[in-house]
Protein backbone atom coordinates (compact mmCIF):
# COMPACT_ATOMS: atom_id res chain seq x y z
CA UNK A 1 0.00 0.00 0.00
CA UNK A 2 1.73 3.15 -0.95
CA UNK A 3 1.91 5.93 1.57
CA UNK A 4 -0.87 8.25 0.44
CA UNK A 5 -3.36 5.38 0.17
CA UNK A 6 -2.01 4.44 4.18
CA UNK A 7 -2.58 8.15 5.31
CA UNK A 8 -6.30 7.93 3.65
CA UNK A 9 -6.77 4.45 5.14
CA UNK A 10 -5.50 5.46 8.58
CA UNK A 11 -7.46 9.14 8.48
CA UNK A 12 -11.10 7.08 7.63
CA UNK A 13 -10.45 4.61 10.11
CA UNK A 14 -9.24 7.67 13.07
CA UNK A 15 -12.79 8.82 11.79
CA UNK A 16 -14.07 5.64 12.51
CA UNK A 17 -12.97 5.07 15.81
CA UNK A 18 -14.77 8.33 17.57
CA UNK A 19 -17.45 5.70 18.38
CA UNK A 20 -14.92 3.01 19.35
CA UNK A 21 -15.95 2.76 23.16
CA UNK A 22 -19.70 2.62 22.58
CA UNK A 23 -19.12 0.03 20.18
CA UNK A 24 -16.79 -1.90 22.82
CA UNK A 25 -18.75 -1.35 26.15
CA UNK A 26 -21.86 -2.41 23.90
CA UNK A 27 -20.63 -5.84 23.31
CA UNK A 28 -18.89 -6.33 26.61
CA UNK A 29 -22.32 -5.03 28.15
CA UNK A 30 -24.30 -8.10 26.11
CA UNK A 31 -21.26 -10.80 27.22
CA UNK A 32 -21.95 -9.99 30.41
CA UNK A 33 -25.90 -10.32 30.76
CA UNK A 34 -26.07 -12.97 28.05
CA UNK A 35 -26.75 -16.04 30.67
CA UNK A 36 -28.98 -13.62 32.64
CA UNK A 37 -30.39 -10.40 30.79
CA UNK A 38 -31.30 -7.37 32.72
CA UNK A 39 -31.93 -4.69 30.31
CA UNK A 40 -31.50 -2.17 33.56
CA UNK A 41 -27.90 -4.01 34.52
CA UNK A 42 -27.29 -4.08 30.96
CA UNK A 43 -27.56 -0.23 30.78
CA UNK A 44 -25.85 0.12 34.22
CA UNK A 45 -22.77 -1.59 32.58
CA UNK A 46 -22.85 0.39 29.60
CA UNK A 47 -22.37 3.31 31.16
CA UNK A 48 -19.98 2.52 33.92
CA UNK A 49 -18.07 1.15 31.07
CA UNK A 50 -17.89 4.11 28.77
CA UNK A 51 -17.03 6.67 31.62
CA UNK A 52 -14.07 4.71 32.49
CA UNK A 53 -13.32 4.15 28.34
CA UNK A 54 -13.43 8.02 27.25
CA UNK A 55 -12.06 9.08 30.81
CA UNK A 56 -9.25 6.84 30.88
CA UNK A 57 -8.42 4.67 27.85
CA UNK A 58 -9.34 7.22 25.12
CA UNK A 59 -6.51 9.45 26.99
CA UNK A 60 -3.85 6.96 26.84
CA UNK A 61 -4.79 5.89 22.97
CA UNK A 62 -4.70 9.89 22.40
CA UNK A 63 -1.02 10.33 23.82
CA UNK A 64 0.10 7.06 22.93
CA UNK A 65 3.03 7.26 20.35
CA UNK A 66 2.68 3.20 19.60
CA UNK A 67 -1.11 3.16 19.42
CA UNK A 68 -0.92 5.69 16.84
CA UNK A 69 1.69 4.66 14.62
CA UNK A 70 -0.01 2.29 12.80
CA UNK A 71 -4.02 1.38 12.58
CA UNK A 72 -3.21 -2.05 13.63
CA UNK A 73 -2.14 -1.51 16.58
CA UNK A 74 -5.40 -0.44 18.01
CA UNK A 75 -7.50 -2.86 15.97
CA UNK A 76 -5.37 -5.89 17.63
CA UNK A 77 -5.95 -3.77 20.80
CA UNK A 78 -9.64 -4.14 20.41
CA UNK A 79 -9.81 -7.62 19.32
CA UNK A 80 -7.61 -8.84 21.76
CA UNK A 81 -9.56 -6.84 24.74
CA UNK A 82 -13.29 -8.05 23.59
CA UNK A 83 -12.16 -11.42 23.42
CA UNK A 84 -10.96 -11.62 26.70
CA UNK A 85 -14.13 -10.47 27.93
CA UNK A 86 -15.95 -13.13 26.44
CA UNK A 87 -13.59 -15.55 27.59
CA UNK A 88 -13.98 -14.27 31.30
CA UNK A 89 -17.68 -14.38 30.93
CA UNK A 90 -18.01 -18.29 29.36
CA UNK A 91 -15.04 -19.36 32.30
CA UNK A 92 -16.86 -17.35 35.23
CA UNK A 93 -20.61 -18.74 34.15
CA UNK A 94 -18.76 -22.46 33.67
CA UNK A 95 -16.58 -22.72 36.53
CA UNK A 96 -16.63 -19.73 38.92
CA UNK A 97 -14.32 -16.72 40.09
CA UNK A 98 -11.11 -19.24 40.75
CA UNK A 99 -10.56 -20.64 37.25
CA UNK A 100 -11.20 -16.66 35.75
CA UNK A 101 -8.32 -16.00 33.77
CA UNK A 102 -7.83 -12.12 34.49
CA UNK A 103 -4.47 -11.49 33.44
CA UNK A 104 -3.99 -13.41 30.37
CA UNK A 105 -5.47 -10.51 28.11
CA UNK A 106 -3.92 -7.34 29.94
CA UNK A 107 -0.44 -9.26 29.94
CA UNK A 108 -1.07 -9.88 26.14
CA UNK A 109 -1.84 -6.45 25.56
CA UNK A 110 1.20 -4.95 28.04
CA UNK A 111 3.82 -6.90 26.09
CA UNK A 112 2.73 -6.06 22.74
CA UNK A 113 1.16 -2.78 23.19
CA UNK A 114 1.91 -0.88 26.36
CA UNK A 115 1.64 -1.25 30.41
CA UNK A 116 -1.38 1.47 30.67
CA UNK A 117 -3.49 -0.18 27.62
CA UNK A 118 -2.81 -3.92 29.45
CA UNK A 119 -3.64 -2.19 32.82
CA UNK A 120 -6.68 -0.44 31.45
CA UNK A 121 -8.04 -3.85 29.92
CA UNK A 122 -7.58 -5.19 32.40
CA UNK A 123 -9.58 -2.96 35.02
CA UNK A 124 -12.17 -2.66 32.68
CA UNK A 125 -12.89 -6.18 32.80
CA UNK A 126 -12.33 -6.55 36.74
CA UNK A 127 -14.85 -3.57 37.14
CA UNK A 128 -17.45 -4.91 35.09
CA UNK A 129 -17.10 -8.42 35.65
CA UNK A 130 -17.74 -7.16 39.72
CA UNK A 131 -20.48 -4.35 39.15
CA UNK A 132 -22.26 -6.95 36.76
CA UNK A 133 -22.34 -9.62 39.78
CA UNK A 134 -23.10 -6.47 42.03
CA UNK A 135 -20.12 -8.03 44.12
CA UNK A 136 -16.59 -5.47 45.10
CA UNK A 137 -14.93 -7.98 46.57
CA UNK A 138 -15.10 -9.67 43.41
CA UNK A 139 -12.85 -6.33 41.97
CA UNK A 140 -10.85 -6.36 45.34
CA UNK A 141 -9.53 -10.13 44.35
CA UNK A 142 -9.34 -9.31 40.23
CA UNK A 143 -7.82 -6.40 39.59
CA UNK A 144 -4.50 -6.42 42.19
CA UNK A 145 -3.46 -9.81 39.76
CA UNK A 146 -4.23 -7.46 36.80
CA UNK A 147 -2.50 -4.39 38.05
CA UNK A 148 1.07 -6.42 39.47
CA UNK A 149 0.89 -8.36 36.06
CA UNK A 150 1.10 -5.79 34.32
CA UNK A 151 3.19 -3.42 36.25
CA UNK A 152 6.23 -6.03 36.60
CA UNK A 153 5.97 -6.82 32.63
CA UNK A 154 6.92 -2.83 32.10
CA UNK A 155 9.95 -3.07 29.85
CA UNK A 156 9.94 -6.90 29.98
CA UNK A 157 13.04 -8.62 28.03
CA UNK A 158 13.05 -12.19 28.63
CA UNK A 159 10.65 -14.71 29.11
CA UNK A 160 11.61 -15.16 33.03
CA UNK A 161 10.10 -12.16 33.45
CA UNK A 162 6.70 -13.25 32.36
CA UNK A 163 6.39 -16.53 34.42
CA UNK A 164 7.83 -14.64 37.84
CA UNK A 165 4.72 -11.72 36.90
CA UNK A 166 2.71 -14.65 37.01
CA UNK A 167 4.20 -16.49 39.83
CA UNK A 168 4.05 -12.97 42.07
CA UNK A 169 0.18 -12.62 40.56
CA UNK A 170 -0.80 -15.99 41.87
CA UNK A 171 0.84 -14.99 45.43
CA UNK A 172 -0.95 -11.39 45.45
CA UNK A 173 -4.26 -13.61 44.66
CA UNK A 174 -4.22 -15.65 47.27
CA UNK A 175 -3.18 -12.55 49.78
CA UNK A 176 -6.59 -10.74 48.59
CA UNK A 177 -8.69 -13.60 49.23
CA UNK A 178 -7.43 -14.34 52.85
CA UNK A 179 -7.65 -10.82 53.69
CA UNK A 180 -10.99 -10.65 52.78
CA UNK A 181 -12.36 -13.68 54.79
CA UNK A 182 -12.72 -11.75 57.90
CA UNK A 183 -14.75 -9.46 56.24
CA UNK A 184 -16.55 -12.20 53.66
CA UNK A 185 -16.69 -15.67 54.10
CA UNK A 186 -16.15 -17.60 50.37
CA UNK A 187 -16.18 -21.33 51.56
CA UNK A 188 -13.33 -22.70 49.71
CA UNK A 189 -11.90 -25.55 49.81
CA UNK A 190 -8.09 -26.32 49.76
CA UNK A 191 -8.16 -26.86 46.00
CA UNK A 192 -10.07 -23.71 45.49
CA UNK A 193 -7.32 -22.06 46.98
CA UNK A 194 -4.56 -24.18 45.08
CA UNK A 195 -6.43 -22.62 42.23
CA UNK A 196 -6.42 -19.50 43.01
CA UNK A 197 -2.89 -19.62 43.52
CA UNK A 198 -1.67 -21.38 40.14
CA UNK A 199 -4.37 -19.68 37.99
CA UNK A 200 -1.96 -16.19 37.52
CA UNK A 201 0.72 -19.08 37.08
CA UNK A 202 -0.82 -21.19 34.59
CA UNK A 203 -2.09 -17.97 32.52
CA UNK A 204 1.58 -16.60 32.27
CA UNK A 205 2.85 -19.74 30.79
CA UNK A 206 -0.22 -19.64 28.52
CA UNK A 207 1.06 -16.05 27.47
CA UNK A 208 4.37 -17.50 26.46
CA UNK A 209 3.21 -20.14 24.50
CA UNK A 210 1.12 -18.10 22.07
CA UNK A 211 2.99 -15.09 22.42
CA UNK A 212 5.30 -16.18 19.29
CA UNK A 213 1.72 -17.37 17.66
CA UNK A 214 0.63 -13.69 18.01
CA UNK A 215 3.39 -11.85 16.81
CA UNK A 216 3.85 -13.78 13.86
CA UNK A 217 0.77 -13.29 12.71
CA UNK A 218 0.57 -9.78 13.34
CA UNK A 219 3.62 -8.71 13.05
CA UNK A 220 3.44 -6.62 16.57
CA UNK A 221 6.17 -8.35 18.64
CA UNK A 222 7.04 -7.63 22.11
CA UNK A 223 10.42 -6.54 23.00
CA UNK A 224 11.28 -10.58 23.89
CA UNK A 225 10.48 -11.30 20.29
CA UNK A 226 12.59 -8.45 19.27
CA UNK A 227 15.16 -9.47 20.54
CA UNK A 228 15.02 -12.68 19.35
CA UNK A 229 15.24 -11.12 15.93
CA UNK A 230 18.24 -9.50 16.60
CA UNK A 231 20.63 -11.98 16.50
CA UNK A 232 23.15 -13.32 13.66
CA UNK A 233 21.87 -16.41 13.52
CA UNK A 234 18.46 -15.06 11.75
CA UNK A 235 18.01 -16.10 8.29
CA UNK A 236 18.09 -12.53 7.24
CA UNK A 237 21.50 -11.35 8.45
CA UNK A 238 22.92 -14.17 7.14
CA UNK A 239 21.74 -13.10 4.18
CA UNK A 240 22.89 -10.05 4.43
CA UNK A 241 26.39 -10.67 5.62
CA UNK A 242 26.80 -13.07 2.87
CA UNK A 243 26.07 -10.64 0.10
CA UNK A 244 26.29 -7.26 1.50
CA UNK A 245 29.39 -7.72 4.39
CA UNK A 246 29.85 -4.24 4.23
CA UNK A 247 26.19 -3.14 4.88
CA UNK A 248 25.97 -5.68 7.31
CA UNK A 249 28.77 -4.43 9.52
CA UNK A 250 27.32 -0.74 8.98
CA UNK A 251 24.21 -2.07 10.52
CA UNK A 252 26.16 -3.79 13.38
CA UNK A 253 27.62 -0.67 14.32
CA UNK A 254 24.66 1.72 14.16
CA UNK A 255 22.61 -0.55 16.64
CA UNK A 256 25.46 -0.52 19.12
CA UNK A 257 25.39 3.58 18.95
CA UNK A 258 21.75 3.73 18.73
CA UNK A 259 21.09 0.77 21.59
CA UNK A 260 23.54 3.21 23.77
CA UNK A 261 21.78 6.47 22.84
CA UNK A 262 18.25 4.69 23.69
CA UNK A 263 19.20 3.45 26.98
CA UNK A 264 20.39 6.90 28.23
CA UNK A 265 17.44 8.80 27.16
CA UNK A 266 15.20 5.58 28.79
CA UNK A 267 13.69 4.98 25.09
CA UNK A 268 13.46 1.78 24.09
CA UNK A 269 16.77 0.07 23.21
CA UNK A 270 16.07 -3.03 22.46
CA UNK A 271 13.28 -2.13 19.42
CA UNK A 272 15.82 0.38 18.58
CA UNK A 273 18.65 -2.20 17.92
CA UNK A 274 16.23 -4.49 16.06
CA UNK A 275 15.49 -2.01 13.72
CA UNK A 276 18.86 -0.94 13.42
CA UNK A 277 19.92 -4.43 12.04
CA UNK A 278 17.40 -4.51 9.33
CA UNK A 279 16.83 -0.72 8.27
CA UNK A 280 19.13 -1.27 5.26
CA UNK A 281 18.13 -4.74 4.34
CA UNK A 282 16.60 -3.58 0.92
CA UNK A 283 20.95 -3.19 -0.08
CA UNK A 284 20.56 -7.03 -0.48
CA UNK A 285 19.27 -6.75 -3.54
CA UNK A 286 21.81 -4.42 -5.67
CA UNK A 287 24.60 -4.55 -2.62
CA UNK A 288 27.28 -3.19 -5.47
CA UNK A 289 25.46 -0.14 -5.94
CA UNK A 290 26.41 1.11 -1.97
CA UNK A 291 29.78 2.24 -1.14
CA UNK A 292 30.20 0.38 1.54
CA UNK A 293 30.05 -2.86 -0.09
CA UNK A 294 32.61 -1.39 -2.32
CA UNK A 295 36.51 -2.95 -2.00
CA UNK A 296 37.71 -0.03 -3.46
CA UNK A 297 36.22 3.97 -4.62
CA UNK A 298 37.46 3.25 -8.25
CA UNK A 299 34.79 0.13 -8.52
CA UNK A 300 32.01 2.83 -7.67
CA UNK A 301 29.50 2.10 -10.30
CA UNK A 302 27.59 5.41 -10.07
CA UNK A 303 30.77 6.87 -11.76
CA UNK A 304 29.29 5.39 -14.70
CA UNK A 305 25.61 6.35 -14.19
CA UNK A 306 23.71 9.20 -14.25
CA UNK A 307 22.84 11.15 -11.19
CA UNK A 308 18.99 10.19 -12.37
CA UNK A 309 19.55 6.30 -12.61
CA UNK A 310 21.77 7.12 -9.10
CA UNK A 311 19.07 8.61 -6.99
CA UNK A 312 16.00 5.49 -8.81
CA UNK A 313 18.54 2.95 -7.35
CA UNK A 314 18.76 4.23 -3.86
CA UNK A 315 15.47 4.66 -3.36
CA UNK A 316 14.91 1.65 -4.40
CA UNK A 317 16.34 -0.04 -1.65
CA UNK A 318 13.76 1.47 0.32
CA UNK A 319 11.19 -0.20 -1.59
CA UNK A 320 13.10 -3.72 -2.07
CA UNK A 321 13.58 -3.69 2.30
CA UNK A 322 9.78 -3.10 2.21
CA UNK A 323 9.14 -6.09 0.17
CA UNK A 324 11.66 -8.03 2.41
CA UNK A 325 10.45 -7.03 5.71
CA UNK A 326 6.89 -8.27 4.46
CA UNK A 327 8.44 -11.05 3.34
CA UNK A 328 9.83 -12.41 6.43
CA UNK A 329 7.66 -11.38 8.56
CA UNK A 330 9.58 -8.40 10.13
CA UNK A 331 7.53 -6.82 13.01
CA UNK A 332 5.71 -3.62 12.02
CA UNK A 333 7.85 -1.20 13.49
CA UNK A 334 11.10 -2.59 11.84
CA UNK A 335 9.39 -2.07 8.42
CA UNK A 336 8.44 1.16 8.95
CA UNK A 337 11.97 2.25 10.13
CA UNK A 338 13.37 1.19 6.40
CA UNK A 339 11.63 4.59 4.97
CA UNK A 340 12.00 6.52 8.46
CA UNK A 341 15.76 6.43 8.80
CA UNK A 342 16.09 8.49 6.01
CA UNK A 343 13.09 10.90 6.17
CA UNK A 344 12.58 13.52 3.62
CA UNK A 345 16.41 14.21 3.31
CA UNK A 346 18.13 15.72 -0.07
CA UNK A 347 20.90 13.05 -1.75
CA UNK A 348 23.37 15.82 -1.79
CA UNK A 349 26.01 14.20 -3.51
CA UNK A 350 23.53 13.03 -6.50
CA UNK A 351 21.85 16.28 -6.27
CA UNK A 352 25.03 18.12 -6.53
CA UNK A 353 25.87 16.14 -9.63
CA UNK A 354 23.22 16.75 -11.71
CA UNK A 355 23.23 20.62 -10.95
CA UNK A 356 26.42 20.24 -13.00
CA UNK A 357 24.27 18.95 -15.51
CA UNK A 358 21.09 20.54 -15.51
CA UNK A 359 21.58 23.73 -13.24
CA UNK A 360 17.42 23.91 -13.45
CA UNK A 361 17.37 20.26 -11.64
CA UNK A 362 14.38 20.43 -8.71
CA UNK A 363 15.88 19.45 -4.99
CA UNK A 364 12.51 17.28 -4.53
CA UNK A 365 13.47 14.95 -6.90
CA UNK A 366 16.01 14.18 -5.12
CA UNK A 367 14.56 13.38 -1.53
CA UNK A 368 13.56 10.77 0.22
CA UNK A 369 9.97 9.92 -0.01
CA UNK A 370 9.79 9.94 3.76
CA UNK A 371 8.06 9.76 5.76
CA UNK A 372 9.90 11.79 8.83
CA UNK A 373 10.64 9.59 12.03
CA UNK A 374 7.65 9.47 13.82
CA UNK A 375 9.19 8.46 17.49
CA UNK A 376 11.92 9.12 19.61
CA UNK A 377 13.60 5.28 18.94
CA UNK A 378 13.50 6.23 15.15
CA UNK A 379 14.86 9.31 15.14
CA UNK A 380 18.00 8.26 17.38
CA UNK A 381 18.40 5.46 14.53
CA UNK A 382 18.62 8.53 12.12
CA UNK A 383 21.32 9.60 13.63
CA UNK A 384 23.35 6.93 14.54
CA UNK A 385 22.78 5.93 10.55
CA UNK A 386 24.19 9.24 9.52
CA UNK A 387 26.90 9.79 11.78
CA UNK A 388 28.46 5.94 11.35
CA UNK A 389 28.19 6.43 7.65
CA UNK A 390 29.96 10.20 7.99
CA UNK A 391 32.75 8.61 10.67
CA UNK A 392 33.57 6.51 7.21
CA UNK A 393 34.91 9.74 5.76
CA UNK A 394 37.58 10.61 8.04
CA UNK A 395 41.00 9.00 6.86
CA UNK A 396 42.57 9.76 10.02
CA UNK A 397 39.46 9.59 13.28
CA UNK A 398 40.65 11.11 16.47
CA UNK A 399 37.48 11.63 19.39
CA UNK A 400 37.77 15.28 18.37
CA UNK A 401 36.68 15.10 14.88
CA UNK A 402 33.95 12.21 15.03
CA UNK A 403 32.62 14.59 18.25
CA UNK A 404 32.39 17.00 15.76
CA UNK A 405 30.95 15.13 13.46
CA UNK A 406 28.37 14.10 15.61
CA UNK A 407 27.32 17.56 16.96
CA UNK A 408 27.35 18.61 13.48
CA UNK A 409 25.40 15.79 12.43
CA UNK A 410 22.52 16.35 15.15
CA UNK A 411 22.56 20.01 14.45
CA UNK A 412 21.81 19.83 10.15
CA UNK A 413 19.33 17.29 10.69
CA UNK A 414 17.38 19.23 13.76
CA UNK A 415 17.49 22.36 11.43
CA UNK A 416 16.80 20.47 8.67
CA UNK A 417 13.27 19.75 10.63
CA UNK A 418 13.71 16.36 10.42
CA UNK A 419 13.42 15.44 14.01
CA UNK A 420 10.17 17.57 14.48
CA UNK A 421 7.99 14.62 14.75
CA UNK A 422 10.33 12.39 17.31
CA UNK A 423 9.57 14.04 20.50
CA UNK A 424 13.37 14.69 20.97
CA UNK A 425 13.78 17.64 23.48
CA UNK A 426 16.99 19.45 23.24
CA UNK A 427 18.58 18.20 26.34
CA UNK A 428 17.74 14.63 25.20
CA UNK A 429 20.08 15.77 22.14
CA UNK A 430 22.61 16.44 24.08
CA UNK A 431 22.81 13.09 25.77
CA UNK A 432 22.49 11.24 23.04
CA UNK A 433 25.36 13.39 21.54
CA UNK A 434 27.63 12.08 24.50
CA UNK A 435 26.19 8.56 24.47
CA UNK A 436 27.75 8.55 20.83
CA UNK A 437 30.84 10.31 21.53
CA UNK A 438 31.37 7.46 24.68
CA UNK A 439 30.74 4.88 22.02
CA UNK A 440 33.57 5.64 19.64
CA UNK A 441 36.06 6.09 22.63
CA UNK A 442 35.05 2.67 23.74
CA UNK A 443 35.74 1.13 20.06
CA UNK A 444 38.52 3.35 19.39
CA UNK A 445 40.38 1.95 22.33
CA UNK A 446 43.48 0.73 21.82
CA UNK A 447 44.69 -2.71 23.48
CA UNK A 448 48.08 -2.85 25.18
CA UNK A 449 51.48 -4.06 23.14
CA UNK A 450 52.76 -6.99 24.58
CA UNK A 451 56.29 -7.92 24.45
CA UNK A 452 57.70 -10.11 21.95
CA UNK A 453 59.50 -13.19 23.24
CA UNK A 454 62.85 -14.10 21.24
CA UNK A 455 62.87 -17.60 20.03
CA UNK A 456 66.36 -18.63 21.18
CA UNK A 457 66.12 -16.61 24.31
CA UNK A 458 62.98 -18.83 24.90
CA UNK A 459 64.94 -22.30 23.82
CA UNK A 460 68.23 -21.94 26.07
CA UNK A 461 65.83 -20.91 28.81
CA UNK A 462 63.99 -24.51 28.47
CA UNK A 463 67.59 -26.65 27.74
CA UNK A 464 68.66 -25.37 31.27
CA UNK A 465 66.02 -25.51 32.93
Amino acid sequence: MSQSKRSETDKFLDESFIYDGIVIALIISVTNNIYDLSILGLANEFILILIVWYGIVEHFIRSSKTMNIDTRYRLFFYATFLIGSVLNTFIYKAYGITFIPIIIVPMIITLLIDYEFGASAGLILSLSTAFHYHDFFMFLQLFPQVFISTYLLKNVRSRMQVAKAGLISGIVSLVMILLQEPVRHFYFSSRDYLILFLNPLVSSIIVLGVLPYIEVSTRIYSNIGLAEISTPNHPLLKLLIVHAPGTYYHSMRVAELAEHAAENIQANSVLVRACAYYHDVGKIRNPEYFIENLKTPDDNPHNKLSPDISRSILINHIKDGIEIAKKYRLPIQVEMAIPQHHGTRVQKYFYTKALEIDPNTKIEDFKYPGPKPKTKEMGILMLADVVEASSKSLKQPTIDNLKQIIQNTVIELFEEGELDETGLRVDELKIIIDSFTKVFETLSNQRIEYPTVDEKTEDYKLINR
